[in-house]
This record gives C-alpha cells, sequence and structure tokens, in this order.
C-alpha cells in the first residue's frame, strides 16, 4: 500500500502542474480547497393579491411547487485544461454522490421549491477552481420522494405543480384549477457580472429564488386537463420564473 502512495505521487504532482501552469495560477492546490459557493433554494412570500394569468384570467394561488433535479456552475469559456481540471477537483475534493452525480460544479440533490413559501433551502456548496463564471445550468424533474424539501403528506407528483382558484371581476371563486407537468425541462440563468473567484475572492453565496406570480403570468389556463404540449408549457414557465441573486459577502 505505501508503495502504492509512492507511486502515485509524481502522478498527482504532474496533474497539479499541467493544470496549474497553463493556467497561471498560483497556490493552485490551495484554492482548489478554499472556493466556496453556496447554494440556496428558495420561493417569495404567499401572495396577498390575485394574478393575471397570460388569457387574462383572475387567478388566486394556492399550490407552487417545482423539483429541481440538479445545478451546475458554468464558466464563461471552456479552457483547452478544463478535463485536467475536473479530474484534479475529483482528486482533491471527492464526489459526493446523493440521488445524482455530483461534483465541485455541479449540485446533484434534488429539490422541492415552494414558490409560495420564503424559508431557503440548501442542497450543497459549489468548490470550484479558480477562474471566471458566467451563470448557472440547471434541469427541473421528477423529485425522488426522499428529495430535499418533499413533503410526505402531499408528495409531489411532476416536475412542475400550480394550484390555485379562478376568480371573476369581484375577486369571488368560480372554479379551481390543478396543473401538474412532468416534464423535464433545462434552464440557464446568466449573471449580471461574470462571477470571478480566485485567491483573492475565495467565497460567493448563490441564491435561486422562484417568483410564482411569474410563472402564473406566463401561462394559458386549459379548460380540461393538461395535454404534451400544455404540460411542457407549464415546465418552461417555471424554469422562466427562476431568477438567480449572486452575494459576494460571507455572512
Amino acid at each position: 500500500m505505501i508503495s502504492d502512495i509512492r507511486r502515485t505521487r509524481p502522478a498527482l504532482a504532474f496533474l497539479l502542474a499541467l493544470v496549474c501552469g497553463p493556467l497561471g495560477l498560483p497556490s493552485c492546490a490551495e484554492d482548489f480547497a478554499g472556493i466556496e459557493v453556496p447554494v440556496a433554494y428558495s420561493g417569495l412570500s404567499p401572495l396577498a393579491a390575485p394574478v393575471e394569468t397570460a388569457d387574462q384570467v383572475l387567478v388566486q394561488l394556492t399550490g407552487a411547487r417545482v423539483a429541481i433535479h440538479a445545478l451546475e456552475l458554468q464558466p464563461c469559456a471552456e479552457p483547452v485544461t478544463s478535463p485536467l481540471a475536473r479530474a484534479a477537483q475529483s482528486l482533491f475534493l471527492g464526489a459526493a454522490h446523493a440521488h445524482s452525480s455530483s461534483s465541485a460544479m455541479r449540485i446533484g440533490v434534488p429539490v422541492v421549491v415552494d414558490a409560495l413559501r420564503d424559508d431557503a433551502l440548501r442542497p450543497g456548496v459549489f468548490r470550484p477552481v479558480p477562474g471566471t463564471y458566467c451563470g448557472l445550468h440547471g434541469m427541473l424533474a421528477m423529485p425522488d420522494d426522499d428529495a430535499l424539501g418533499a413533503s410526505p403528506s402531499a408528495p409531489l407528483e411532476g416536475a412542475a405543480e400550480l394550484l390555485g382558484e379562478r376568480l371573476d371581476d369581484q375577486g369571488q371563486v368560480v372554479s379551481s384549477f390543478r396543473l401538474v407537468s412532468t416534464m423535464a425541462v433545462s434552464f440557464e440563468l446568466m449573471f449580471d457580472q461574470p462571477l470571478v473567484l480566485s485567491a483573492q475572492q475565495p467565497y460567493a453565496e448563490l441564491a435561486l429564488v422562484l417568483d410564482p406570480a411569474t410563472w402564473a403570468g406566463a401561462i394559458t389556463l386549459p379548460v380540461g386537463a393538461l395535454d404534451a404540449e400544455g404540460a411542457a408549457a407549464l415546465s418552461r414557465a417555471a424554469a422562466s420564473a427562476l431568477r438567480v441573486e449572486l452575494s459576494l459577502a460571507r455572512p
């Protein structure tokens, strides 16, 4: 065993030289362990006022949930040495395995986000190499029963679920609706300004917020059950209602 470790050390040193040398990154090994980007998901507080849908129907939302399957931090430009950087990340940081594959740049923990609640759910922390990052790539998909934020008493049966009541012009309830989509969709969220992470700026926080009013305002209420096209539109509208908030300050 000791001889195996000794034989491995030169290979690790060579890998670090390949990763750090071309990128010109001082203290590269320390940066791998030091950069942290905690992630939180949340909704907003319950909506006091009704919302108008895309087809001009006034509704009061009573439920609005999505399941975020995974989230990835996206570099602004893919360097030629990025496969080596990813290999070095796995050597120094290891990889968590919870529901889906996770790594230093990917959080694979499914989370059920309630758009009508503002309490934060924290699925994990990115630990990227030094570099410049421009946004996030994620996916909405049906969650596991033990997804973070899942409710045993009211399981989410799709990637997105929107519930509410149709109102007339006087604000009286006309009927109720429940829209559920099992359609998985991917999404991209760009930062307002590129995020530069380095030994000088080793920390940032990301908050992914689901806005229920934006979601409801982008849908057309069906007369009956959702068809495949309507289900896909519901999932896409949910993904489009996500926004990202970035903070560089430590708590």
